[in-house]
């Protein structure tokens, strides 16, 4: 979904901008990642300077990255457009452990284990823990300083599962030009919206997978990629 990526300017408000980790060579060998600490390409470092770019008008209070190396070196690229001296790194915003099949190829994953290998490692239940006290601490910390934009770089596994867990399960309101079936693994570097009421834990679900700064709407076609 294409939308006006703008910063938020009411101090009741809190925007958080999560922004998924630029292209590495696992994502293109179609090759499971989980914790596997893969670096981004040369197409993912090029997504990360666009996407900077393009959101360096939002001139963020506070940014807070997975400390997995895709993601940090995406940060990296993001924040040379801010003022901010540094960023935040912590394993509450890593990729879904994946067990037995985290480093193999998807296909291998299928012929081994069949359908059943998205069940393993990690329980969406545990990776929902973690990202949930991740997002408390970035809701306490913007009370405390009065942060109204926010970033957030971390991995397509987790914004599917997060971004639904919102919307069914946190009742977030979404923006009319979304549909709960766009809430899908979204392209490497794209960005996704939250607006959420600092006094009454209200949100809304602004954009999902917003890939403007890449020249079109692009989609993951292989759901089973993480």
């Amino acid at each position: 979904m294409t939308v006006s990526i703008e910063p938020n300017t009411d101090d009741k408000v809190l925007r958080i901008f999560f922004i998924r980790h630029g292209q590495t060579d696992h994502n293109l060998k179609k090759i499971l990642q989980g914790h596997v600490d893969v670096d981004i390409n040369a197409t993912g470092e090029d997504q990360a300077d666009k996407v900077g770019q393009m959101l360096k008008i939002v001139k963020f209070d506070h940014f807070v990255s997975s400390d997995l190396i895709r993601c940090i070196k995406t940060t990296k690229e993001i924040i040379k457009y801010q003022d901010l001296d540094d960023f935040r790194t912590t394993y509450n915003l890593r990729e879904r452990e994946m067990g037995k099949v985290q480093g193999m190829y998807i296909k291998d994953a299928l012929a081994q284990y069949g359908d059943g290998f998205r069940n393993m490692g990690e329980t969406s239940e545990k990776l929902l823990e973690r990202v949930n006290k991740e997002f408390d601490t970035i809701l306490k910390e913007a009370i405390i300083r009065g942060n109204k934009n926010v970033g957030v770089c971390t991995h397509g596994g987790v914004l599917i599962q997060f971004f639904n867990h919102l919307y069914k399960d946190k009742h977030y309101k979404m923006n009319t030009k979304l549909l709960p079936e766009d809430l899908r693994v979204p392209f490497n570097t794209s960005v996704s919206v939250i607006d959420l009421d600092k006094a009454t834990g209200e949100g809304l679900i602004q954009a999902f997978g917003d890939t403007t700064h890449l020249g079109a709407d692009l989609k993951v076609n292989n759901q089973l990629l993480r």
